[in-house]
């Protein structure tokens, strides 16, 4: 890990806010970071930087992401409270009590960067004696110089004048504003516009508009979203003087619409093609963008340490390294190229699979043909979006005559709909009018897309959670998640084979195709799709751009292959904060792909002396273990600690090791001082058989004069056993109580399983780290049930969940 350690870490002593006429006490809110200034800082220079939040007081020790970044803390003041009007889900003044303000503070670090640093975001934490605080970042930058915004600068006649090439840093901080910039350009001069803001977590939408001396519009960049909307370039055929207006494409402003844009000549590589290298083989590259230099680099099919599925590289040029890293796919299978001609069904390209072939879509659409044999699987995946190709691919399969080949039968069994208000295509809960008749483990149908339910609502005022992945919905049978209004139909579904047929029962019967747009989680906005020839045949693949639209510029990889059994893993969280003498919960969730269903051992490597983690089994049919780490009480660190999280299963005849988040270099563990509860089970083990209940207690130990409520969560459950009577808040022992009862349900369809249960109690603050700290594990044994009529529900194919 190349994280740059400043600064001996202070031992963590105790930490507790003053609040002695609070009405619930004092309570533990960890370090949070609201805002970095400078947000960008030029290679070779050194800064004052200054990070404000909550609870920095003391901060000891800065870590970076990225090499060749020192920093030096210079001084640390308390500021000014902020007003403190917190808004509840319902948009009116939040009831929770959070305790007391915790003190607000400002960290002044004196931050250094090599002049070889590579331009682009860098992530930091801060170690506090609280442990380290969440990911902040900032820009590294070529040494431009900035033209900062200056108001007011709403009109041609106040731009501020620019001297390139420069650095644009301003702020669209009201609806309707705009601001102007005045450059001079010399005859044929062609000027790069990169925006680096939205790395930085900016809201706005930026449209920078080209005007001549005489304010008429030359060229306008933005509107339609997409690359445009980061990085563009624009030749002047006359110099002269020019205007540059910078505005939000909603017409929106806030704080958090600001802008970073470079703009001179910049060395970017926008696109490459192909996409991708054969694994152990070379590749001669074309590359396109911005004063390059050289158009094509070969590239060795040697896997990048961040990422061991890609090839990422800065390709050089006469002005040093480009400003942005190229990412190629690493592939498996021998690869071609598409034929060009390929544009109709009846000139389909013949690819014999496994292959991959790279592409262009310059028509309308890209037509494949292959042979299967009956019950032959093959998985079809297209790299393009991630690899900076504009293309939205969708992916469908039709026969020799142009149908569409029918996956399955969805019968609809039951309906309701959505309510509260509109949810996006990504989150993990939607909101339902009724749940009778719904139950963990069933599938709905919410628009075009099929989830399935991962956990019930705990109460009247909760939402259904389905399963997801590194907080993204995951759909089944290839669907693709989609944003669903409020009053979309819902639909719990059962699944038969392709023309299956049924007496009506009032209610959609639907014809799932081979199809495929959004592949999910890891996959954006390229295709994924699991095809099970239904007879010997030729088939045919059809890609297009969901849009319609195409290009030169729209490059593709599609790979068609045999099934390969792997997974990928995330870890949340990812900087835990281990209280001394206590333990907190850590989840980690599997992503399985093509169908793996297998056991997969996880633990935790590499631990000093004093820190402890247990290890865990994602069982088959599940997709999350619960860890938990703890320390001893005498437990003493220098500073921060690497978590590396590690995932252990047989693929095949061969077992495979996977670490979770690679690409995640601020993964860190750090002890913070004694919680504000000590979590117990009185139920040491729990006994269920399909259809029955058992009652589990817990108790609490409270610290550091807390007083307030403590939610309880239960984690580590099997599919098929949930929580019982939780009401409208969930579990909760309230602020007058240490202990809770509660009821753990098998639902008639659970399997035998014996696994061990987390159970929590959280701490609830202001800042957007939790706060969970649990007890010890609680063994859980399903057993079957004599004579138990196992519930099945016919299926033509497993689902498999997108990747």
């Amino acid at each position: 890990m190349k994280n740059i350690l400043l600064a001996a870490a202070i031992a963590a002593t105790a930490f507790a806010q003053s609040a002695e006429d609070w009405p619930t006490g004092n309570r533990t809110t960890p370090p949070t970071i609201n805002s970095v200034s400078p947000l960008g800082v030029a290679r070779g220079a050194t800064v004052e930087m200054n990070v404000e939040g909550l609870n920095l007081a003391r901060t000891s020790a800065v870590y970076f992401s990225e090499p060749g970044i020192k920093a030096r803390i210079l001084r640390i003041k308390e500021l000014p409270d902020l007003s403190d009007v917190r808004l509840g889900s319902n948009g009116t003044p939040s009831t929770v009590d959070l305790g007391p303000l915790p003190p607000r503070n400002q960290v002044a670090l004196e931050v250094t960067v090599d002049p070889k640093s590579p331009i682009g975001p860098v992530g930091l934490r801060l170690l506090t004696p609280l442990g380290t605080s969440p990911e902040a970042r900032f820009e590294v930058e070529p040494y431009y110089g900035e033209s900062s915004d200056r108001e007011p600068n709403n009109t041609p006649e106040e731009a501020l004048e620019t001297y390139l090439p420069t650095i644009l840093v301003g702020t669209i901080s009201k609806p309707g504003d705009v601001d102007y910039y005045k450059l001079n350009v010399k005859d044929g001069e062609q000027l790069v516009f990169e925006d680096a803001a939205r790395e930085l977590g900016s809201s706005l939408q930026p449209v920078i508009g080209i005007y001549d001396s005489n304010q008429n519009l030359v060229k306008e960049f933005g509107n339609y979203g997409g690359r445009e909307q980061i990085t563009f370039a624009y030749k002047f055929s006359k110099g002269g003087t020019y205007y540059l207006r910078v505005a939000d494409y909603q017409s929106s402003g806030s704080g958090g619409h600001f802008y970073r844009t470079k703009v001179g000549r910049l060395p970017l590589a926008l696109a490459a093609f192909p996409l991708g290298v054969e694994k152990g083989k070379a590749a001669q590259i074309r590359l396109t963008g911005y004063n390059l230099g050289k158009e094509t680099v070969e590239v060795k099919g040697e896997p990048s340490p961040e990422d061991m599925r890609s090839v990422i590289f800065r390709p050089q040029t006469p002005a040093g390294l480009a400003f942005n890293r190229v990412k190629l796919a690493l592939g498996d299978w021998p690869e071609m190229l598409a034929s060009g001609s390929n544009t109709s069904l009846a000139q389909a390209q013949p690819i014999s699979v496994p292959a991959t072939v790279n592409g262009r879509l310059e028509a309308a659409e890209n037509y494949y043909r292959f042979h299967a044999r009956k019950g032959e699987q093959v998985v079809l995946e297209v790299d393009a979006n991630r690899l900076g190709s504009p293309l939205d691919s969708t992916l469908e399969i039709v026969d020799a005559k142009g149908a569409s080949v029918e996956r399955a039968t969805v019968r609809c069994v039951l309906e309701t709909s959505t309510t509260l208000f509109d949810r996006g295509s990504t989150v993990r809960g939607l909101r339902i009018t009724s749940q009778s008749g719904f139950a963990v483990g069933d599938y709905m149908m919410v628009g075009a897309e099929i989830i399935k339910v991962a956990a019930m609502p705990r109460g009247p005022d909760d939402d259904f959670t389905f399963e997801g992945f590194d907080n993204q919905r995951l759909t089944y049978f290839d669907t693709t998640a989609e944003a669903h209004a409020v009053d979309s139909p819902v639909y719990k579904v059962q699944f038969f084979p392709a023309g299956a047929k049924f007496a009506p029962n009032g209610l959609p019967v639907v014809h799932l195709p081979y199809r495929n747009d959004d592949g999910g989680p890891g996959y954006e906005k390229d295709s994924l799709l699991h095809f099970t020839a239904p007879a010997d045949g030729d088939y045919v693949v059809r890609l297009h751009d969901v849009r319609g639209l195409k290009g030169p510029d729209y490059t593709y990889r599609l790979t068609m292959r045999p099934p390969t059994s792997d997974f990928m893993l995330s870890v949340s969280q990812k900087n835990p904060n281990v209280p001394q003498g206590g333990r907190i919960p850590v989840t980690v969730t599997a992503f399985r792909i093509d169908d793996f269903d297998g056991p997969i051992e996880v633990s935790v490597k590499d631990l000093p002396a004093g820190l402890h983690a247990t290890s865990g089994v994602i069982g088959s049919g599940q997709t999350s273990v619960t860890l938990l780490l703890s320390s001893d009480e005498d437990a003493r660190l220098d500073g921060a600690v690497p978590l590396e999280v590690v995932g252990r299963a047989q693929l095949g005849k061969q077992w495979a090791e996977r670490r979770a988040d690679t690409d995640d270099r601020l993964k860190l563990i750090s002890l913070m001082p004694k919680s504000d509860i000590i979590m117990t089970t009185e139920t040491k083990q729990v006994v269920l058989e399909p259809g029955g209940t058992a009652e589990v207690e817990v108790a609490i130990h409270r610290n550091n004069n807390y007083g307030g409520r403590v939610p309880v969560e239960v984690r580590n459950l099997p599919p098929g056993v949930r929580v019982l009577d939780v009401g409208l808040n969930g579990v909760l022992i309230n602020e007058n109580e240490n202990r809770r009862k509660f009821v753990l349900a098998a639902l008639p369809t659970a399997q035998p399983v014996e696994q061990p249960i987390i159970v929590s109690g959280d701490i609830e603050t202001r800042a957007p780290q939790q706060s969970s700290y649990a007890a010890e594990p609680i063994m859980l044994k399903v057993r079957a049930k004599a004579q138990a009529n196992a519930l099945v529900q016919p299926a033509p194919e497993k689902p498999s969940a997108n990747k």
